[in-house]
């Protein structure tokens, strides 16, 4: 059994609709500091459904039964095991740690959600419950519920509390904890937890959001999080109680949170509260906010979404918040994007008693964004085998004319879900990347897994991190639940390192498995910034020594043109690099001396047969 990785898919970006949103400003209007060693939930009381139910209603999940029946019917699963060639040199990685984190709650599915700090503190959720782990000194700080939270709020301590999202804000050296109480009109609310210091058994500065937001009696499902220099961002969907999805949906929505008031513990939180996003008459569903590949991403906050019930679609939204909440001057803008090539409704995974496991739709689950690039993963079926895949995109030129690359990581036999994504780059545009997603088989079991892809966009081999030991059972029928989300988050200040969580199954019940891998070829230093003063700077020559590529950065007072070029150390020209206009300001010039032998040589740069610069280069 081989994995696939589908040809490059190009697309380009339409015009043709027209888009409007609507904009709200206000404030959160319940707040508790809450301390979580001192708020026990002694009782740790959940109710779990053993029908099958998805986000959206038992309505929604009879309609994807019989999208997926179609789908399934028009590729059906192949029982081919063709090996797949692929590429030498393909990426590696180590699995460092691995462990079950939070213990079966008796609530399916296991929405593993994760965030790690400096300090090497994990913050890891499923369903209603969550643990605190020291990593250093391998000990478990907390295990406690989302309830433990909220039982300050009387109205709402016999809620159900469940969708947990957790992030570590490393610019703040802070937590944050969204998660969803109640799901009818009247209880709906969304509880935002800001930790007070870079220790979460410190306080919590905890407020409660409406659920129904635009007071249209809905509620508020399905949250997803990200954060900006000075903002959080929440979306989620306002549905109807007790209705079908296809009327039952209202719209989707977003609030932009200024987070200083939730970090210095204000007495409420200001908030922009984004609505009637829409593609023409279309409401724009299930948005999905994109988080900072290596660092936050200043004014601008990008997010994402697609036509994810459709049984295959050509669709993407990318939309755009510029400027923070308190700026006063916020402004959201949408871009669809077609696809040339499709993706797909991905079938549900196959398990070796049977029962299959609910892939749901194929909303955007994770994104991250760089400088030149946004990458996001979502759920596909692979039509070459009828297994569920992960689609995986790279956004280019995402502010000026966005074009898509993408693949479908798929394998002929094993089905992959719930995909997320974390970088492991260090320099700016790195795409290297690690997606971690959950697996089953009907030849296997199932468990957390993981790939990597490295600068070259070539994939490491599907990567194993844990095997259950037994097939998910939870619920009664043919279907049972797999996850909602997965966790993952690089480790800021070692970021070669990529914490996941996943979900597993084992006996008598499920399991939440909590793994960190090393990516071989990513822990190493930062290259140097570029010089801005003085004004003809010497630069940086690195590396230097070298035998392939070499990168000098220099920086000019004024525009200049110039001529670079390599000597021999007795002063023979050896080639000319570059000769024509270079900007003002910082410079970096990269180039290759691969064919060079192996000796010292000098790197000339002139101006009008001035000599500007001259540093010795050694190839080794």
């Amino acid at each position: 059994m081989k994995y696939l990785f589908n040809c490059l898919l190009l697309t380009v970006i339409s015009f043709s609709s027209i888009f409007a949103q609507k904009l709200t400003t206000s404030s959160s209007y319940l707040k508790r500091t809450v301390n979580l060693k001192e708020n026990i939930d002694h009782w740790k009381a959940s109710v779990q459904s053993m029908q099958m139910t998805n986000p959206g209603g038992n309505s929604y999940n009879d309609f994807l039964i019989t999208q997926k029946q179609i789908q399934s019917q028009k590729y059906p699963r192949k029982k081919s095991l063709k090996s797949i060639s692929k590429s030498f040199n393909i990426p590696s990685f180590n699995i460092e740690n691995g462990f079950e984190g939070n213990l079966y709650n008796n609530k399916v599915p296991n929405d593993n959600t994760l965030a790690i700090s400096n300090d090497g503190i994990i913050l890891a959720g499923i369903n209603s419950s969550y643990i605190i782990y020291d990593t250093n000194n391998d000990s478990l700080l907390l295990s406690s519920t989302l309830n433990s939270m909220t039982l300050d709020f009387m109205n709402l301590r016999f809620v159900k509390k469940y969708d947990p999202k957790f992030i570590y804000d490393h610019n703040e050296d802070r937590f944050i904890v969204v998660f969803l109480v109640g799901n009818k009109p009247l209880n709906s609310h969304v509880c935002v937890a800001f930790s007070s210091s870079n220790n979460p058994m410190d306080d919590w500065n905890v407020y409660m959001l409406k659920g129904d937001a635009l007071s249209t009696g809905h509620w508020t499902d399905y949250p997803a999080i990200s954060v900006t220099e000075d903002d959080l961002f929440i979306t989620g969907n306002l549905l109807l109680d007790g209705v079908s999805w296809q009327l039952g949906f209202n719209q989707s929505i977003i609030w932009q949170i200024d987070k200083e008031n939730g970090y210095s513990g204000s007495d409420s939180l200001s908030f922009n509260l984004w609505s009637d996003i829409k593609d023409d008459s279309i409401n724009i569903r299930n948005i999905h906010p994109v988080r900072g590949a290596r660092e936050l991403q200043d004014k601008n906050q990008y997010l994402l979404s697609n036509k994810n019930f459709s049984l295959e679609s050509d669709s993407l939204y990318l939309i755009k918040i510029e400027n923070s909440q308190k700026s006063l001057n916020s402004e959201l803008s949408i871009q669809r994007i077609t696809l040339k090539d499709h993706y797909f409704l991905s079938p549900n995974g196959k398990q070796y008693n049977g029962k299959e496991l609910a892939t749901n739709d194929s909303r955007v689950l994770g994104g991250i964004i760089d400088k030149d690039w946004i990458q996001f993963v979502q759920h596909s079926m692979d039509t070459n085998y009828g297994t569920a895949g992960i689609y995986h995109g790279i956004i280019y030129n995402y502010d000026t004319n966005p074009y898509v690359e993408s693949r479908i990581i798929s394998d002929s036999i094993i089905d992959f879900g719930y995909p997320n994504i974390a970088s492991t780059g260090i320099n700016p545009n790195e795409k290297e990347c690690v997606i971690g997603f959950n697996y089953t088989s009907i030849s296997d079991t199932n468990g957390v897994s993981c790939v990597n892809m490295n600068n070259d966009e070539i994939y490491s081999n599907f990567t194993k991190l844990h095997r259950g030991n037994r097939a998910i059972d939870r619920l009664n029928g043919n279907i049972d639940r797999w996850g909602d989300y997965s966790g993952i988050q690089r480790k800021y200040d070692d970021p070669c390192r990529t914490w996941i969580s996943g979900m597993f199954g084992k006996i008598g019940s499920n399991g939440s498995w909590i793994s960190s891998i090393s990516s071989s070829d990513t822990c190493r230093e930062p290259l140097p910034h570029l010089f801005l003063e003085p004004a003809y700077n010497q630069g940086v020559l690195f590396p230097n020594p070298s035998k392939d590529f070499v990168n000098y950065d220099f920086s000019l007072e004024e525009n200049l043109d110039l001529k670079i070029s390599i000597f021999s150390i007795e002063g023979k020209l050896v080639t000319v690099l570059y000769n024509d206009l270079v900007n003002n300001g910082p410079n970096r010039l990269s180039f290759n001396i691969s064919t060079l032998k192996i000796g010292s040589y000098l790197l000339i740069i002139e101006n009008n047969d001035n000599r500007l610069f001259t540093k010795k280069l050694i190839k080794n």
